[in-house]
């Protein structure tokens, strides 16, 4: 029998991917399991399985084309079907089985034109839509020629006639909503939906369902070639993704970022000493012990470790410790996350992490295990520089920044000397959490890098 194979549900909240690459072609044989694409969604590529064995007939899929989930990307000849047809004329007498069977097998012969009646419908529909009377042509002329202070190289927005006309309606640009059909065609309910998290935002009716579309909400570029020759390179989807998260935090949370120095000198010592005789994946890094440092942190300090419901005015108090760290890749800026850090050793944090970096590079992390984070460390240390503001990760409340360590003169009473400092810097939403509660938490951590036994003694 034949087998539509469709887009699975891959994590919460994912709706489409695109396809990076096809692994199999029209005509294969496949086992079950089998890979037959690769998909990037939500910053990560995930394989998507055959569900048993068969043979390829049909590919509707291309590489670099998004496909939303649910939608058929491929169709699979079964097992079940190669033996009707190649089961042999003598067996169809026998009793009166076949009979019996014989409509059960011509109904997807049946089905397959009124399956594809509404799909001629609508394609019927659309070359209608575009064949309207000069007269609307017109006037939909006249309305884009007012829209060319916003236009992109003269590029007419990916939506049909009503849905441009709808937009002049309802006095939206266009160019700033965020289609959500194939190659970013825009819809009546994006139109709908772009005005209604608008409205929510202007009138502060709690935060939009939806994701700030911060990656089509600027002004209008200017000609760029009265300056000089340019190039074009399409965003990947890692780079979408952080613009449109940065920006949506950029926008709603009123951010406030606190610096501090902790003194190392005694850390680094115990961590270059351990790691002499340390497996290769073992290894501490000033990552992994900042890991458990942030979450002992954590549990004294709850309300770090929150998300913010305005709709609801509450503050949501998470009851578990997720730490994301964000990892630097050729793709871009991923953030894994290592789950109940706080009930974990600093070993078997460093294991994870040194893990979980490696297959982020490798462009083989799971969505799943970039989600759920509760708090952020993001370390630019090995990179250098003295300070920087993070970015808080909605629906975070608090990011914890790391520069590059050095040598500093230090007074200890009497005279100056060396020690190795290592600068933070924490930025948290000023919404839920106080400037002396920020300051509180950062020299919390600040001690217990300093002396670690703190952990032990509060733990």
């Amino acid at each position: 029998m034949k087998q539509e194979i469709r887009v699975p549900e891959i994590a919460e909240g994912v709706t489409a991917g695109t396809v990076v690459s096809i692994a199999v072609a029209v005509g294969d044989e496949v086992e079950a399991e089998q890979t037959l694409l690769e998909l990037e969604t939500d910053k990560a590529v995930v394989e998507i399985p055959s569900p048993a064995g068969g043979r390829v007939s049909a590919i509707r899929a291309e590489e670099g084309h998004e496909v939303e989930v649910g939608a058929v990307i491929m169709v699979l000849e079964t097992a079940d079907e190669k033996q009707a047809k190649d089961k042999p004329e003598a067996e169809e007498p026998e009793a009166e089985e076949p009979e019996a069977e014989e409509p059960e097998a011509e109904e997807p012969e049946a089905e397959e034109p009124e399956a594809e009646e509404p799909e001629a419908e609508e394609a019927e529909a659309e070359e209608a839509e575009a064949e309207e009377p000069e007269a609307g042509a017109a006037e939909a002329g006249a309305a884009e020629i007012d829209l060319t202070g916003v236009r992109r190289d003269n590029r007419v927005a990916p939506a049909a006639p009503s849905v441009r006309r709808l937009a002049r309606e309802l006095g939206v640009d266009i160019y700033q909503v965020q289609g959500s059909g194939a190659g970013g065609r825009i819809s009546a309910d994006d139109i709908r939906g772009y005005v209604r998290d608008t409205m929510q935002r202007v009138t502060g009716g709690g935060l939009p369902v939806s994701e700030f579309p911060g990656l089509h909400a600027q002004r209008p570029l200017p000609d760029f070639s009265r300056f000089g020759e340019t190039s074009r390179e399409p965003l990947s989807r890692v780079r979408e993704l952080t613009a449109d998260a940065m920006s949506y935090a950029w926008s709603t949370i009123p951010l406030v970022t606190q610096y501090d120095k902790a003194d190392i000198g005694k850390l680094e010592a115990f961590r270059r000493a351990f790691n002499d005789d340390a497996e290769p994946e073992a290894r501490l890094t000033v990552t992994a012990l900042l890991v458990k440092v942030c979450a002992a942190a954590l549990r004294a300090f709850p309300h770090f470790n929150s998300a913010l419901d305005l709709a609801r005015r509450e503050l949501v108090l998470h009851q578990f410790i997720n730490i994301g760290v964000a990892v630097d890749t050729p793709a871009g800026l991923l953030v894994p996350v290592l789950r109940e850090a706080d009930h974990k050793g600093i070993e078997r944090i460093a294991v994870e992490l040194n893990e979980l970096a490696t297959r982020s590079r490798e462009r083989r992390i799971k969505p799943a295990e970039l989600e759920g984070g509760t708090f952020t460390i993001s370390n630019l240390g090995g990179i250098g520089g003295s300070a920087f503001t993070p970015i808080v990760y909605a629906p975070q409340v608090a990011i914890l920044g790391v520069s590059g360590s050095e040598q500093q003169p230090l007074w200890n009473g009497s005279a100056f000397e060396a020690r190795l400092m290592l600068p933070l810097c924490l930025s948290y939403d000023h919404r839920a959490i106080d400037g002396a509660a920020g300051a509180r938490f950062l020299r919390w951590i600040c001690q217990a890098l300093e002396n670690p036994l703190q952990l032990v003694m509060k733990g």
